[in-house]
């Protein structure tokens, strides 16, 4: 995160710059939007948030890095893998097994990387080997759901879904529900670590006018 000039990708494979920008964006609002106090434990853990146009969805891991030059003392990371958005379900299942290797490279990260913009080979050599550590098939899918009141935002249908009970945990969810599955309406539920409902809103909400609606409401983190 640069004071300056706001979220910037440092390094993206697989991605163009302009998708890189919009997924380091929206991440980092939308968890600094829920941040009324800034402490290490604040700025730590994950998020699971779908690119709808795209057809992606991405799972990040967010830490800060002491820095006497950030505001509060801290700068905010953010390591972010995208999958295609069919994966949405095996990434659920597979939340606490991503957060295992995610959170190992994340400890390699010096602050020297993030004010140089530009990783070390050492580090460029890990990210490298990062896909190949990484299987979606690599824990038994669980039966274990949570069941999820879902009240339309539009028509006010109510329908429940189930969750995997292994997203518990994760600080900030963006579940889609699309079209059919509740209603004939397709839109997004806001999740809190307790698979709480934070909110509702239109999937063809802009960024701008998503980090607005997401600063209303109520944290994850209370």
């Amino acid at each position: 995160m640069d004071e300056k000039k706001g979220p910037i990708p440092i390094y993206y494979k697989n991605i163009n710059s302009k998708l890189a920008g919009k997924i380091v964006k929206k991440i980092l609002f939308s968890v600094l939007s829920f941040t009324q106090e800034i402490t290490e434990e604040n700025l730590t853990g994950e998020t699971i948030i779908p690119f709808i146009a795209e057809k992606k969805i991405t799972f990040a891991y967010l830490f800060p890095i002491k820095d006497s030059k950030a505001r509060g003392g801290l700068r905010q990371i953010a390591i972010v893998l995208v999958f295609d958005s069919k994966n949405r379900e095996a990434i659920y299942e597979n939340a606490p097994y991503l957060t295992e290797i995610v959170k190992e490279f994340a400890n390699e990260i010096e602050l020297k990387d993030i004010h140089d913009k530009k990783l070390s080979n050492k580090l460029l050599s890990k990210l490298e080997g990062l896909p190949r550590n990484i299987s979606l098939d690599a824990s038994p899918i669980s039966k274990d759901q949570s069941g999820l009141v879902v009240t339309c935002p539009f028509c006010s249908v109510t329908k429940e879904i189930e969750i995997p009970v292994k997203v518990k945990g994760i600080k900030f969810i963006e579940h889609n529900i699309p079209k059919n599955e509740i209603c004939e309406h397709s839109f997004t539920v806001y999740l809190d670590s307790k698979l709480n409902i934070l909110g509702y809103q239109d999937v063809k909400v802009e960024l701008k006018e998503t980090k607005k609606f997401i600063e209303k409401l109520k944290s994850p983190y209370d």
